[in-house]
């Protein structure tokens, strides 16, 4: 197949500071989630959709320094899914987007707004634990 493609591109805002965190063969990750609005019908009020970002190296240390949550920001990477056998047994699968860019678009919050926005939001979804079973 000759012809094929695997980009995602997302604009929205981040519902919790990014992770940041050193594998043990040394990369930086850094793992952090967006909200997208979705319209929907008519009349309706629009419903958010909740991507799992993560990043790499150079990328996932600029994550862990500058994404706070309430920051619009521009994601482009590939859609990536990834499989691991949790401490229950069962096998899980977690569908998530590979960064390869960011870009802020909003002005840095001042140090007034950040202290205000370190509690998670109250419409995120409780996520299934994959960082507790991933093996780094």
């Amino acid at each position: 197949m000759p012809y094929s493609l695997n980009r995602v591109e997302l604009i929205g805002r981040i519902g919790q500071d990014a992770d940041m965190r050193f594998t043990t063969t040394g990369p930086a990750i850094a793992r952090f989630s967006l909200a997208t609005d979705r319209p929907s019908r008519p009349g309706s009020e629009s419903e958010t959709d909740w991507h799992q970002i993560v990043c790499w190296e150079k990328l996932a240390e600029f994550a862990g320094q500058h994404l706070v949550k309430g920051r619009l920001v521009f994601v482009a990477g590939r859609l990536s899914y990834r499989s691991w056998v949790g401490r229950d047994g069962q096998r899980r699968r977690a569908a998530e987007v590979t960064a390869s860019e960011i870009i802020l678009l909003d002005r840095r919050p001042s140090p007034d707004s950040q202290t205000e926005t370190s509690s998670a939001p109250a419409s995120a979804p409780e996520e299934d634990g994959p960082e507790d079973d991933v093996p780094f």
